[in-house]
């Protein structure tokens, strides 16, 4: 029983989208991709930032668009290269790591969350709101009554 007890106390790696009012709570593991997707308000494209958990932070590691004036938006250093699925940009060193991402959900952002196992789409879970996405960890038992092991 203590076994038991240890183990559903034991924290899991989960991510927490939250606007102040609603929480929503993803499993999220170490080295985990999750992507970011996005319509750009400055060039009206759609973009996708790719990340991966990386302990209690997400690392930036390339960005996709089919306009390459949104990739240049980063001003990362290196190549741009054209691909099937658009141009790609990797992060260059020293990693782009962050503790959290604020995103500012509007009508026509588009905005989405997503990994292998997962997807979220903003704007209909939290409407036009501010969400704060942080890479956290859970008790294994809020995890399992979540729904979410």
């Amino acid at each position: 029983m203590i076994v038991t007890g240890v183990a559903m106390a034991t924290p899991v790696p989960v991510l927490a989208l939250a606007d102040g009012q609603h929480e929503i709570v993803v499993r999220l593991d170490e080295g985990e991709a999750v992507t970011y997707a996005y319509r750009q308000s400055i060039y009206d494209v759609p973009v996708w930032e790719e990340f991966t958990r990386d302990g209690d932070r997400l690392e930036l590691l390339r960005v996709r668009s089919q306009d390459i004036r949104s990739i240049e938006y980063f001003r990362w250093d290196g190549t741009i290269v054209q691909r099937p699925d658009g141009m790609w940009a990797e992060a260059a060193p020293p990693p782009s790591t962050h503790p959290e991402l604020v995103i500012r959900i509007t009508t026509l952002g588009q905005q989405r969350i997503f990994s292998s196992r997962w997807s979220v789409t903003l704007r209909d879970q939290f409407g036009e709101s501010i969400v704060t996405v942080r890479p956290v960890r859970r008790p294994l038992a809020i995890v399992l009554v979540s729904g979410l092991g």
